[in-house]
């Protein structure tokens, strides 16, 4: 059996894990695994040794003076939505109407077709925009903003024509004012169709890579990107057979491309180590941000509603059991309470110990109901700090949000991620809101984590959500992934966290991404 040359590497010091805690000085990779971990000159004279049976001189040698970790596991993004992100109009910063119709008026000439925009809050700027104030400053082409939660957009009155929802006057989807009139609003699906029409006129290979790109140089090194629609799965395969993925990839495509694929009886399970169709992402509910997340108790800001289911469970059973027939997971978005205990009711008739995606309010009767489950449960620390508004939304109920020391006591098994566009995709972020609990701290204190288990569950936590045991590791037998770090952010004040240069970022041994 032929071996590809052994790569060497060596830092100031190599985590190896968190949970344990444990470091080498060097560790050496074959064919993509870790064979050596531990003291530097043994592992020169292992990585010399394999080289001469694999005929190829001397190892691939890596030298840093920073610190290496397991390469960052992200369990929940949308890398084409992060490519996408870097080609649309940016707007998480707009602090008011005018801001943003200023941004969409300078930037949309360099559009095209759709003039596609993301990241406002209506909560930052004050109020919500309208089809009519985006006609102001567009309306020879079609616009579509999406809110930063991606569970609401607005649509200027020519997008609006497009997509034939001017003369819908039934769909509690799209919003209208007082004399009835939509407004541009449109919540859930409708929002994601408008969204995913306007991506069609956009390069699906080029958004892939971007967003790859993107991923690498933040020292991810896996990833599971969410809601794969046919023109992202184009774009993954696409990356695929062309070489070019160099970041290892768990995909899970919408419910609607795997009804198409089930429908014909041809559902893609194929994939290795690089890009694997690992499941179906479902979604039960929307967000607290867009007030369409799904509560057993209304808003505390809007007494009448209690947002709104988007699958009842007998659904959910049967996405779940049409998947085991293929192999595949599920991973069901659940945010408000009620949506987690609809999802867990779901699973529980299909006998599936699948995912759950945000489990944002998890009061303590719906932690039991996930720990009873053994559910998997994929969380954004970094919702910690842009959620600012959630007292607002729920009152008391603020100190359930988030429960992550809790969900841990419980022995549920979590895993950290970005959600990226929706928040940053930098994991430092995520481990410092983690550790600090960001703007719900004087709710939610007791629920903070030490660092080692912030950094535990961005690499190994977030593997085994993913069903990856090799991955978030640097033993022998894990994948060689590493993130390599300016400074160790064990040693380093909290604060600093989010500040933290990464330096390179290596993928079953082979350098991958440098910083310049």
């Amino acid at each position: 059996m032929m071996h590809e040359c052994p790569s060497l590497i060596r830092a100031r010091r190599i985590y190896t894990s968190f949970k344990p805690t444990k470091y080498v000085e060097s560790i050496v990779v074959l064919n993509g695994r870790v064979v050596y971990a531990g003291e530097a000159t043994e592992a020169a004279q292992i990585a010399r040794d394999l080289a001469r049976s694999a005929s190829c001189g001397r190892p691939r040698l890596y030298e840093f003076d920073g610190v290496a970790l397991p390469g960052f596991v992200d369990a929940h993004l949308h890398v084409q939505g992060i490519g996408l992100y870097k080609y649309s109009i940016k707007l998480n910063d707009v602090e008011s109407l005018d801001d943003l119709l200023a941004r969409v008026s300078k930037e949309s000439k360099r559009f095209s077709e759709w003039i596609i925009g993301r990241g406002w809050d209506q909560e930052r700027m004050g109020t919500w925009p309208t089809r009519f104030d985006l006609d102001e400053v567009v309306s020879d082409k079609p616009v579509i903003l999406m809110r930063v939660c991606g569970h609401a957009a607005v649509l200027n009155t020519e997008a609006m024509k497009r997509l034939g929802l001017l003369d819908d006057r039934s769909s509690p989807l799209i919003d209208r004012g007082c004399n009835g009139e939509p407004t541009g609003i449109v919540f859930e699906e409708l929002a994601e169709r408008a969204y995913r029409e306007a991506v069609k006129s956009l390069d699906p290979l080029k958004l892939v890579i971007e967003g790859v790109n993107e991923a690498l140089k933040h020292g991810i090194t896996m990833i599971g990107t969410m809601d794969v629609d046919e023109h992202a799965f184009r774009g993954l395969v696409s990356a695929w057979n062309m070489g070019l993925l160099r970041i290892r990839v768990r995909a899970y495509i919408s419910k609607e491309l795997f009804d198409k694929f089930y429908s014909i009886g041809a559902v893609p399970v194929f994939g290795g180590p690089f890009f694997r169709i690992s499941g179906v992402k479902i979604y039960m509910d929307g967000s607290l941000g867009a007030r369409t997340a799904w509560l057993r108790e209304p808003y505390s800001d809007d007494p009448g509603n209690k947002g709104r289911p988007l699958l009842r469970a007998p659904e959910v059973a049967e996405v779940a059991r049409k998947a085991k027939e293929w192999g595949l997971d599920v991973a069901a978005h659940a945010i408000g309470d009620a949506a987690i205990l609809e999802a867990i009711k779901g699973f529980r008739m299909s006998d599936c110990g699948c995912r759950i995606e945000h489990a944002s309010l998890a009061p303590p009767d719906v932690l039991e109901e996930l720990s009873s489950m053994n559910i998997r449960v994929a969380v954004q620390p970094r919702f910690l700090i842009s959620d600012w508004w959630a007292h607002e939304r729920l009152g008391e109920r603020t100190r359930w949000l988030y429960p992550f020391r809790s969900m841990l006591n419980k022995g549920i098994v979590i895993g950290f991620s970005s959600d990226a566009p929706v928040e940053p995709l930098n994991p430092l972020e995520g481990v410092y809101a983690a550790v600090t609990r960001g703007s719900l701290l004087s709710y939610t204190r007791e629920e903070a984590i030490d660092p080692e288990t912030a950094l535990h569950l961005y690499t190994a936590g977030s593997a085994q959500v993913l069903g990856e045991p090799r991955a978030g590791c640097l033993e022998p037998g894990c994948f060689g992934d590493l993130a390599i770090l300016s400074e160790d952010p064990l040693e380093v004040d909290v604060e600093d966290l989010p500040g933290l240069r990464i330096d390179a970022t290596i993928v079953g041994g082979e350098l991958v991404w440098e910083k310049q």
